[in-house]
């Protein structure tokens, strides 16, 4: 998933190391991503990566150096998605590496994962995010009294979430107001309708073999060929 400022790629085993700094109880990033803090080894990340419990993605900036981790995790009915992450060096924060990397991970979801609805929950000692989200088309769901625990108090959580039909609804603002904006679609659509065409002439074309056709065929060389006769009846 290609940005203008990073990608998401699947994390490598360096990335677990750094996702074990990052993500530490005591690390900067731990505190602004509010994480719980229980996973804190890379054979943790690793194996909830590969287990399912966490799908996780590395944050590649135009350098090619990891800069960050994103992830999200299914939750409650069908189509339900919980995410979480964080730029892991304090010096990187603010340059919008963040604000991206969340947003492809969104466009993964609701654009190839079928999402219906994703949601978050940070911390409201978290500025950064609080300026970014309340600017995104995410609404303010809940809040979640003295949910977090820093400096010798508890504060406040807030939920966020995005249903599929607002995250579309923003897709085509943007595409109203950006003409460089392109929906990040993993096929292009001129490919998508050459498959259709394609298909259609076989279908259409005399040597185009089909379940329905061959049925069709097998019952007309049936009937051709005439059913035995019924045996007369005795007087």
């Amino acid at each position: 998933m290609q940005g203008k400022l990073v990608r998401l790629e699947r994390p490598a085993d360096q990335d677990y190391e750094l996702m074990a700094q990052w993500f530490g109880p005591d690390s900067a990033a731990a505190v602004m991503a509010a994480t719980e803090g229980d996973v804190v080894t890379a054979e943790d990340f690793r194996k909830l990566d590969h287990t399912g419990g966490l799908r996780q993605f590395a944050v590649r900036d135009g350098e090619d150096r990891t800069v960050g981790a994103v992830h999200y995790k299914a939750q409650g009915p069908v189509g339900g998605y919980v995410l979480g992450g964080a730029i892991g060096d304090p010096e990187l924060w603010r340059r919008g590496f963040g604000a991206e990397a969340f947003d492809l991970l969104i466009d993964h979801l609701f654009h190839a994962r079928n999402a219906h609805r994703v949601t978050f929950t940070t911390a409201l000692y978290n500025k950064n995010v609080m300026r970014l989200v309340t600017g995104v088309g995410f609404t303010l769901e809940g809040i979640l009294r003295e949910y977090f625990y820093l400096d010798g108090r508890h504060h406040d959580g807030a939920v966020w979430g995005l249903l599929r039909h607002e995250y579309y609804a923003a897709v085509e603002e943007l595409k109203r107001t950006d003409p460089t904006f392109v929906l990040p679609d993993t096929i292009p659509e001129a490919d998508k309708a050459e498959a259709r065409r394609l298909l259609a002439e076989y279908i259409t074309s005399p040597t185009g073999k089909t379940s329905a056709g061959l049925l069709l065929a097998s019952v007309a060389a049936a009937d051709g060929a005439g059913q035995p006769a019924e045996p007369s009846a005795q007087p």
